[in-house]
């Protein structure tokens, strides 16, 4: 490397989103077909903004850690890595969740999506209060609170 470029992505991290990015295209395009939505230009270029948001991120991030280590801050040299790693880590999340979702859109009565693929969405996402139970649709709604800053109506 360099003496300029003192920080760079990690490789490993940067090939496992680009594998669960192209998954998620491969699941949502199987998701489109199984659901009988016609694939379109629209939904391509969802995914290519998609890629160029992660990619410019990433970029971005880049040179300023870079910025940041030629600062010669101790504490930004120690821990500028956890940045970027996390970052990355985020984005992989996102994706494994989408896939997940999009396995489920795909066959939500089946007993794979049933007992592993709902579950393990439900616990990444936290969402463990109904675990096992099946998505009913229904939603709780709070009463709307009342506007304190209201002019009382005229009598």
């Amino acid at each position: 490397m360099s003496s300029f470029i003192q920080y760079s992505p990690d490789a490993r991290l940067l090939t496992w989103l680009l594998i669960v990015f192209i998954l998620d295209f491969i699941f949502g395009l199987l998701k489109a077909s199984f659901n009988g939505i016609p694939r379109t230009s629209r939904g391509l270029r969802k995914s290519v903004i998609k890629l160029l948001q992660y990619g410019g991120c990433i970029i971005v991030s880049t040179v300023i850690l870079n910025i940041l280590y030629g600062s010669g801050e101790n504490f930004g040299q120690q821990f500028a890595w956890i940045f970027g790693d996390m970052m990355l880590y985020f984005m992989i999340y996102i994706e494994v969740v989408s896939v997940m979702e999009n396995m489920e859109a795909m066959a939500p009565a089946s007993f794979f999506v049933r007992l592993f693929v709902r579950p393990v969405r439900r616990i990444i996402t936290f969402r463990l209060k109904n675990l096992f139970q099946e998505n009913t649709g229904t939603r709780v709604t709070h009463p709307p609170e009342k506007d304190i800053f209201k002019t009382p109506p005229e009598k």
